[in-house]
């Protein structure tokens, strides 16, 4: 079942905050046991994006809702959805570009922190010849 066709079953869900820890019990058969965690370890944040504005009753903690590049200004009443899908479109692949561009960031971050510890590591290297 597709994870917004969800939201028109017979199922009823009450107000449910989801943390890390958190299964979804629900849609995608990939991701239907599987924490909320491991979720966005298997990188899939687009997946938890439509559901945080596509299905009313679900949303996230701030952490996770700050991890799916959804700010502040971005977060929507819950209960509540967008109902307009042209509208929820454009909040979904927003999420999605802050996410790539914090994943960017993160990268590049990373290759700086580890050429930073080869270059200490040769000059530790040096000194110990010397």
């Amino acid at each position: 079942m597709d994870i917004l066709d969800f939201e028109n079953s017979t199922y009823s869900v009450n107000l449910r905050k989801l943390t890390k820890k958190s299964r979804l019990g629900f849609g995608y058969n990939s991701i239907k046991h599987i924490t909320i965690q491991d979720i966005l370890i298997m990188n899939k944040h687009k997946d938890l994006i439509k559901i945080y504005y596509g299905l009313g009753k679900i949303n996230f903690t701030d952490d996770i809702l700050d991890e799916l590049g959804i700010s502040q200004e971005m977060r929507i009443e819950k209960p509540g959805k967008i109902e307009d899908y042209e509208e929820r479109d454009v909040m979904v692949n927003k999420a999605v570009r802050a996410v790539k561009a914090r994943k960017k960031a993160e990268h590049q971050a990373f290759k700086k922190m580890a050429e930073e510890m080869r270059e200490n590591e040769e000059k530790f290297d040096n000194q110990k010849e010397g």
